[in-house]
């Protein structure tokens, strides 16, 4: 017993050290996309302010693959002492759902931080010949499995908030994935799908007219598009969107985590950085630690209800 208390007297004092000194050199944040993307766009814009808060150098590594496995495992098997973060999206939730047999699971990582949420909206090609969610809806009861709604991958947040949604309003639609956000936007406004699910950052493509903005899928419409109706407005209880966030290993000393929380927080509501981050789409409403991580584990219920009802299969 002397022996098992002096051992966890030890681990102890070693956490309370770590979280006295951190940080004390560079902190890599790993974004399991391209560079250029989105969520890889979120992460470079907080650096310069991240840097300053924190005293240290902060650099963001890249490292794509298996819709953001490749990374959040990076992460997962590095020290859990705070110098490796993981920044993602909705891939390393609906990745737990989906892939199966993997030597990853989401109980690796703690969720730190939100970013916020993206609001999904569907638009449609521009010569798509209905205008309203109801009609494409009544139309797609009327024609069960041919509408075609592209995404940027399977499980990926545009997947997702189709499949919620048909599930929903009781359709069925031809699901056809791309690989990214960009070649499946091609396709609708080159009109070889009908459309699909994407993020309010899309808001140039509506305003030049290339796609046809039907309904937003949040509380309230978005000030980039306010003549765009929520699907609340039209009557369809439908609010989704992709969730950006910060991740460390699981084993990370929660005063590593309350620190990392803290700086993340203070850099998010920086007033410049928080107009960007509105103005490209993102609800930002400010969330503890213990909320992120329960709407991660509500939008775990969601996928699995999903699987349940025949509309996700896991690989």
């Amino acid at each position: 017993m002397k022996v098992f208390i002096a051992a966890l007297a030890v681990a102890f004092s070693a956490s309370f050290a770590l979280a006295a000194d951190y940080p004390e050199r560079t902190i890599s944040i790993v974004v399991p996309y391209s560079a250029g993307g989105v969520t890889d766009a979120y992460a470079r814009q907080m650096l310069p302010k991240l840097q300053e808060r924190l005293g240290q150098t902060v650099i963001v590594e890249n490292k794509p693959g298996s819709g953001s496995l490749v990374g959040a495992m990076d992460v997962a098997r590095s020290e859990p002492d705070g110098y490796r973060i993981l920044m993602t999206a909705y891939g390393v939730i609906s990745n737990e759902v989906l892939m199966t047999n993997t030597p990853f699971e989401l109980a690796d990582l703690s969720p730190v931080y939100m970013l916020g949420r993206g609001s999904n909206m569907l638009m449609m090609r521009p010569d798509y010949p209905l205008d309203t969610i109801q009609e494409i809806t009544d139309w797609a009861k009327a024609h069960p499995g041919e509408m075609k709604l592209a995404s940027s991958g399977v499980g990926a947040s545009p997947h997702i908030a189709a499949e919620l949604w048909a599930n929903r309003v009781g359709v069925d639609f031809l699901h056809i994935p791309y690989q990214g956000s960009a070649p499946s936007r091609l396709d609708v406004i080159a009109g070889r799908v009908d459309g699909m699910f994407d993020g309010v950052s899309a808001v140039s493509y509506v305003e030049s007219g290339d796609v046809k903005a039907i309904a937003i899928a949040s509380e309230e419409r978005h000030p980039s598009l306010p003549d765009v109706p929520t699907f609340k407005e039209s009557g369809i209880d439908f609010v989704f969107g992709t969730i950006f966030g910060f991740y460390v290993p699981v084993d990370t000393p929660q005063d590593v985590q309350d620190q990392i929380f803290a700086a993340l927080a203070d850099v998010a509501r920086d007033p410049e950085i928080e107009k960007t981050l509105v103005r490209q789409g993102l609800d930002t409403t400010p969330r503890t630690q213990a909320e992120f991580q329960e709407i991660v584990a509500n939008e775990l219920a969601q996928l699995n209800e999903l699987v349940k009802l025949g509309r996700l299969t896991p690989q």
